[in-house]
């Protein structure tokens, strides 16, 4: 009986698995069995599969027809036999001791779940950062329980970076929702785990590669317009089954986050219509987010006035994508939590072969970033002449201002803010 069982899952990524098994194969925890289910590959991910099965005794694999991201986590579960449940997706990786540590924290303090940070990962461009919510820091290495409740949800939302005690999950009968697809099954488990966990525990540490760049991930897919709304309606249903009303308000707060998410990650032909449901969503569940003035701000306008909503953010799209893709290089002013996720944007939305470098304003030594060099800003704006720059922090603040002077002092007038980039584009 191994102690942990590691789910992959496995859909038609035969250019990633190898790597992410290697990664799982070398951890420093051996006492451990691999569960890979492969939900109907057709590009030859099965063949590879199989072929570590034959080497190494601790791989197992489901072969199945295509039912979908819920339906082959759910057969990984039902098939495991360790005393803890780790999720590794089959495009990511993880580093050697995430298992030996995460084990360690669980079993000495009697956990439901331990988790840990991740890294945001492009490996195209040999660049990863890590995501780690600072102002949580006083939550992290230490157990928590149901008078932080609130605080589980500020972590970063997945589902892959821990592993959880198969008793728990077996107890309030956690498992995913069967719907077609790889459409966002993890948030029902996730809030599941958030709602169900009485001791819970975050390390202040990161073990996962979570990959960025592959161009398939269902994230990106911007034709699925009501798979988040299914799986909030099935998490729902769930809780009025089992008369767990007082845990609604949580699905309620997340389903309106979801809500702003997924207005702005769908095809633009979409997002009008999808305005409808957002109104439904706002008047049944404001009440569970009245604490988040930002959050209801951000619906209220598409509840309002939904053409001039959409249509605002249709045209302020276009007009950066037309001032992206007008210049001859684009400059990221800006190397830190900002600078991160406007790389992200520019990244997905198909600006990185543009991008010419970061820029800080005193850069101390020779850096690299994402490939690119990090530049102070008077050395990058006279070197790449011709390219935009994005003002990478928050518009408004005092560091923008200063930032904003700099450049107009050495005579660059071409820049943008980095909020617009993060107000009009979907932030993977």
């Amino acid at each position: 009986m191994p102690e942990i069982s590691i789910i992959v899952p496995v859909y038609n990524v035969k250019e990633y698995v190898s790597k992410c098994m290697d990664s799982i194969l070398r951890q420093t925890f051996d006492d451990m069995e691999v569960i890979c289910v492969d939900d109907g590959s057709d590009d030859g991910s099965e063949s590879i599969l199989d072929a570590y099965a034959c080497k190494d005794a601790r791989v197992h694999v489901i072969h199945r027809e295509n039912a979908g991201y819920g339906a082959a986590m759910n057969a990984g579960i039902r098939m495991a036999s360790g005393k803890y449940i780790g999720i590794v997706e089959s495009d990511d990786c993880i580093l050697p001791d995430m298992y030996e540590k995460l084990y360690r924290a669980a079993e000495n303090n009697a956990a439901d779940f331990v988790k840990a940070d991740a890294y945001y990962w492009f490996e195209k461009c040999g660049y990863q950062r890590r995501i780690h919510m600072k102002q949580l820091d006083r939550f992290y290495d230490r157990l928590l329980g149901d008078n932080d409740r609130n605080m589980f949800f500020e972590f970063f939302m997945n589902i892959w970076t821990g592993i959880y005690k198969r008793d728990f999950l077996d107890k309030y009968e956690i498992r995913f929702h069967e719907s077609p697809g790889a459409s966002y099954q993890d948030n029902g488990f996730w809030m599941q785990t958030m709602m169900y966990a009485e001791r819970a525990m975050w390390l202040n540490e990161a073990f996962y590669l979570y990959r960025n760049d592959n161009p398939a991930a269902s994230v990106k897919n911007v034709d699925k317009i009501y798979a988040m709304t299914r799986e909030y309606d099935y998490l729902e249903e769930l809780l009025v089954q089992r008369q767990e009303y007082h845990l609604l308000p949580y699905c309620y707060y997340m389903r309106l986050i979801r809500d702003r998410g997924t207005v702005m990650r769908i095809a633009d032909s979409y997002k009008r219509g999808y305005c409808e449901q957002i109104k439904r969503d706002f008047r049944r569940c404001k009440s569970a987010a009245r604490g988040d003035r930002a959050l209801l701000a951000s619906l209220v306008k598409y509840v309002e006035n939904a053409d001039a909503a959409c249509s605002d953010m249709i045209s302020a799209k276009n007009r950066l994508r037309e001032k992206l893709a007008g210049c001859e290089g684009i400059i990221i002013y800006g190397a830190g939590f900002r600078g991160d996720i406007v790389f992200r944007i520019l990244y997905n939305e198909g600006f990185y072969d543009k991008l010419s470098c970061f820029a800080v304003t005193h850069c101390d030594g020779e850096r690299h970033l994402a490939g690119k060099a990090v530049m102070d800003i008077d050395e990058a704006v006279k070197y790449y002449a011709g390219s935009i720059v994005v003002i990478a922090v928050v518009r408004g603040t005092n560091a923008y201002e200063q930032m904003r002077r700099k450049l107009e002092e050495i005579g660059c007038v071409n820049y943008i803010a980095g909020t617009d980039l993060e107000e009009n584009f979907y932030v993977l």
